[in-house]
């Protein structure tokens, strides 16, 4: 299975061990002041909104799009795991 890069090849072992960790440890953090007033204004203004959903909608959106191989080959992964 060829990635993103030229050449670029999924290592399954990597795949595996990054699988096990997400599931042992679902949430990524960032730092983005700019990011959190947007967020907390909108989750303010909307009654239910959910700040975490949106992002990962968006985040998950934006991995699908650079990586489509190697996401697609993570969400297989992660079906068979449930």
């Amino acid at each position: 299975m060829t990635l993103k890069k030229k050449g670029e090849k999924l290592n399954k072992k990597f795949l595996a061990e990054a699988i096990k960790q997400a599931m042992k440890q679902p949430r990524l953090t960032f730092y983005s002041p700019i990011s959190a007033a947007v967020f907390n204004y909108r989750k303010n203004l909307l009654p239910r909104y959910s700040i975490s959903d949106e992002i990962a909608k968006m985040v998950e959106a934006e991995v699908r799009r650079r990586w489509p191989e190697l996401s697609k080959a993570a969400e297989q992964l992660l079906k068979k795991r449930r």
